[in-house]
């Protein structure tokens, strides 16, 4: 049972999900009130400032010490929120619409953020859309333990390099869509880099790049270990502890080498590895058998991933080649 926004005034907003499989669900509001309380372990008060019909929808999924929800609201909105105890959220509007985080104008590219400990208030235009990443704390500082939100700091926001911001959002789509799809463990390691990689960017840093054979020899020592072990998919904190390097150094190396993140980079090798075994229709083979061989073992999660990688079913492949050798 969800513990959703309703609670009373003086209740602390609590974890929406602790342990369980992740739950995904949408709702449409035509009330600004019932709107305010959908969200699944939040405090909040919303009063709508501009004139008109209200409507609203929320797509939200939670799994364990994790939330991801995308927000859309027709109207200007006052909302008073505070997110559950011990979580560190993180909020993207899809577009730049001049919302107001505590009286400041979030800036263009902007990502802002809170922490638990005192809500925040966020005006919001009319025709707002915001997705929001929920971490815990815990779960966050066991994934990256470099980085931490102090809990007395005022929420903020700060501007993040573009291309970064636009891979959060594509992951949030991506998640909601698997999450939907009865994906699992996958998906929390994938929330938890997102948030780690906004909150990396609130403080410009000097990168650590190292030199350019530094980098290259990083990411083929990572690719090395995926092929000797195809089935089983290392974290990034697995990675950085057995490469001795921090997590800012391993993702830094495969963005300036691939353009893409560890993990994303290591889901599209699995791809590719799967739908090499599936081309050469070897006698046998089946997608399932393909897919664990690379070390996926949701099917419901792997089709979406395989679909939208290549533009087809992972079925597709294989009965193309299974025709193929049977000319």
């Amino acid at each position: 049972m969800l513990v959703v926004g309703s609670e009373g005034t003086d209740a602390v907003p609590r974890a929406p999900l602790e342990r369980a499989a992740w739950q995904v669900r949408s709702r449409l509001s035509a009330d600004v009130d019932e709107h305010a309380a959908h969200l699944s372990g939040w405090r909040q008060s919303y009063d709508q400032l501009g004139s008109g019909r209200f409507s609203g929808r929320l797509d939200e999924a939670v799994g364990e010490g994790v939330q991801l929800f995308r927000e859309r609201t027709s109207r200007q909105l006052r909302q008073r929120c505070e997110v559950w105890r011990d979580a560190i959220w993180c909020g993207i509007t899809l577009a730049d619409d001049g919302s107001r985080l505590d009286g400041r104008q979030v800036g263009a590219g902007a990502v802002m953020a809170s922490g638990s400990d005192g809500g925040f208030e966020l005006v919001s235009p009319a025709g707002h859309d915001i997705v929001g990443f929920v971490v815990a704390r815990e779960a966050l500082a066991a994934h990256a333990p470099e980085l931490a939100w102090p809990r007395e700091a005022a929420a903020a926001w700060w501007p993040i390099d573009p291309a970064r911001r636009q891979r959060a959002l594509a992951h949030a789509r991506a998640i909601l869509a698997l999450a939907a799809a009865g994906a699992d463990a996958e998906l929390r390691g994938a929330m938890l880099e997102v948030v780690a990689g906004l909150l990396d960017a609130r403080v410009p840093r000097r990168r650590e790049r190292g030199n350019a054979s530094a980098r290259r020899r990083l990411v083929a020592q990572v690719h090395e270990r995926l092929e000797a072990a195809p089935e089983r998919v290392p974290s990034v904190p697995e990675l950085c502890e057995a490469l001795h390097v921090s997590r800012r150094t391993l993702q830094y190396a495969f963005e300036d080498e691939v353009g893409l993140g560890p993990l994303a980079y290591l889901r599209s090798v699995r791809l590719n590895g799967v739908r090499r075994l599936l081309r050469a229709a070897a006698p046998g083979m089946t997608v399932q058998r393909a897919a664990a061989q690379w070390g996926f073992w949701n099917l419901s999660a792997f089709a979406l991933d395989y679909r939208r990688q290549f533009g087809e079913r992972a079925s597709q492949t294989l009965a193309r080649a299974g025709a193929s050798i049977g000319r």
